[in-house]
């Protein structure tokens, strides 16, 4: 918002790949017209990465942020994704802000099973900082 109101930006991306649905996120911000937000809800994994990577490849946003969960994990809550997966989808949101002479973070909102959070963590920012 602050950026938004400074001028610096004219527009954002928040994806947010938390398995619980960003509510708090689109409550306050989902009816900005200058928002946009992806909650993806596909329950294939090649679709939700399908659907993120699609999604990522057609913002034009100036700054790109994560609401960065990893209870989608394979061995979490969601039954999901792949730590690899979050790798990519960090290359994917940092390929996006470059491509859109932008920026781009991540917000972490934590995982449950803690013998795999650090790992997961680990490669999404791996993956922000290009090193896929």
């Amino acid at each position: 918002m602050h950026l938004y109101t400074t001028h610096r930006i004219k527009s954002a991306f928040i994806l947010d790949f938390d398995m619980h649905y960003g509510d708090g996120t689109v409550n306050i911000l989902g009816h900005l017209p200058w928002v946009e937000i992806l909650n993806p809800e596909a329950r294939d994994r090649r679709a939700y990465l399908s659907q993120v990577d699609q999604a990522l490849l057609l913002t034009t946003a100036d700054v790109i942020a994560v609401s960065a969960g990893f209870d989608n994990h394979i061995q979490d809550w969601g039954g999901l994704l792949l730590t690899d997966d979050y790798r990519t989808m960090g290359g994917w949101v940092l390929k996006a802000a470059a491509r859109n002479h932008g920026g781009c973070y991540g917000i972490f909102e934590g995982g449950y099973n803690h013998n795999v959070l650090g790992s997961n963590v680990l490669a999404f920012l791996q993956g922000l900082m290009g090193q896929e």
